[in-house]
């Protein structure tokens, strides 16, 4: 099963007003690629986010401690999402490559799958294992950290090579196509 979680807090992801929040936008492009959708916001955000998805099916994934992050919103997203793999995407990016996605749950493994375009990770519209990102995620934040790269540093992600120069500023259209990297092209290696 593949689940998304989409994250807020990141940015303005419940605009004004709901209907054309970038939350909703997100969600509607990426359900048709997963089983199910999954949001991580605090619990003052929740009427936001349940307004912003409308009839979209979704489950919401409250953090008990709002504001600690994206590292803490991934790990209490993974704990609430059915899905053995977890495409983590910002609830307010521009366009979302489902075709890119797609290629990233393909090379998930048993870690994570991370695009790189212009030599930059994008930890935000990565595929994860769900409970090697529940424990990676756990010693992150035991260990005082809330950096997502220090979470991929403890997945050892499978990198897939996007072919777009950045995959947050230049939006990638629906069919574009990602090169996966070997399996030794790991973080780290």
């Amino acid at each position: 099963m593949r689940s998304a979680l989409l994250l807020t807090g990141v940015g303005d992801v419940f605009g004004a007003p709901a209907a054309d929040a970038p939350l909703g936008r997100v969600a509607a492009a990426v359900a048709p690629a997963v089983d199910e959708v999954v949001v991580a916001c605090s619990a003052d955000d929740r009427s936001d986010a349940a307004e912003a998805l409308g009839d979209l099916p979704h489950r919401l994934a409250v953090d008990p401690i709002a504001d600690e992050g994206p590292v803490a919103a991934i790990r209490t997203g993974v704990r609430v999402a059915s899905g053995d793999a977890v495409a983590v995407v910002a609830g307010d990016v521009p366009t979302v490559d489902t075709s890119l996605l797609d290629d990233c749950f393909e090379a998930c493994d048993d870690t994570a799958a991370v695009p790189r375009s212009d030599g930059r990770l994008h930890p935000l519209h990565a595929v994860y294992d769900a409970d090697a990102a529940r424990v990676a995620c756990d010693h992150t934040l035991a260990a005082g950290s809330g950096r997502l790269y220090d979470v991929l540093s403890r997945l050892d992600p499978v990198v897939v090579d996007a072919q777009a120069p950045d995959v947050d500023a230049h939006p990638l259209t629906a069919g574009s196509h990602a090169d996966l990297a070997p399996a030794t092209d790991r973080l780290g290696t």
